[in-house]
């Protein structure tokens, strides 16, 4: 089967616009998730929800800034449908190659929305009706395990879930926030052969030896021997003995 690139396809959908288109909804994806605290209790729903309105928020801006008159949002509460020149194109989360009924229901739903006033007014025509159709236009946002968009295609696909046409865009990735290496432990000063090295510090002096504690009353008189706890020591006396000569 013949792969044929959007713009081959339908002029409307422009290279350019649709790098837009996709690098709006990864930037906005990425950033919320950038921002989440899983510590704080934020989980991959609670962010994928914040992006999604945040996704709304940004292309009804780009919408109403007036530098692209050929997009325009249909938001209905949750509901989040870009067109581009009337070309409705369903943005969502997921694989590319099997999008989900609710997707394929919305986007059945936008077509039949805004090619039955033109069917009616040419259906005298006869033309004969597109093998396997209706087709419908969708962009697949494709992330990681983390939630984080990895990339944008583009493609058509009918109810019956078949798929043909993909195009991935061309989309810058924000890089993940590096984390802060350890600071080096600063070096230590060089020390200058010809700079004298700092004197030794002085010993220093021998402790002084407590004072011996006093006697309390009724111990030993001054003048006694004490031992180094305070208790006095037995002193010697000498005692003249009487001499005795003995016989020879």
């Amino acid at each position: 089967m013949d792969v044929f690139l959007p713009w081959e396809l339908n002029p409307a959908l422009d290279q350019s616009r649709l790098v837009l288109l996709a690098q709006t909804a990864v930037n906005v994806r990425n950033k919320a998730f950038s921002e989440a605290n899983r510590e704080e209790g934020d989980t991959s729903w609670g962010i994928g929800c914040k992006a999604h309105e945040r996704l709304g928020h940004a292309l009804c801006r780009l919408a109403e800034s007036g530098k692209h008159p050929w997009l325009s949002v249909h938001r209905d509460g949750l509901y989040l449908m870009p067109l581009i020149e009337g070309v409705a194109v369903r943005v969502y989360r997921g694989p590319a190659d099997k999008p989900s009924q609710r997707h394929l229901e919305a986007a059945r739903i936008e077509h039949n929305r805004r090619s039955e006033p033109r069917q009616m007014a040419f259906s005298f025509m006869g033309q004969p009706d597109e093998p396997d159709g209706p087709w419908f236009w969708m962009m697949a946002i494709e992330t990681d395990v983390e939630g984080r968009a990895l990339r944008a295609v583009f493609f058509q696909a009918n109810e019956a879930g078949g798929t043909r046409n993909a195009w991935e865009a061309p989309v810058e990735l924000s890089a993940a926030p590096a984390v802060d290496a350890p600071a080096a432990a600063a070096p230590a000063p060089a020390v200058d052969a010809a700079t004298p090295a700092a004197a030794a510090p002085a010993p220093q002096e021998k402790p002084t030896r407590p004072a011996r504690p006093r006697a309390a009353a009724g111990a030993a008189a001054k003048g006694a021997l004490l031992s180094r706890d305070g208790r006095p020591l037995f002193q010697a006396q000498t005692v003249p003995l009487p001499l005795v000569i003995q016989p020879s």
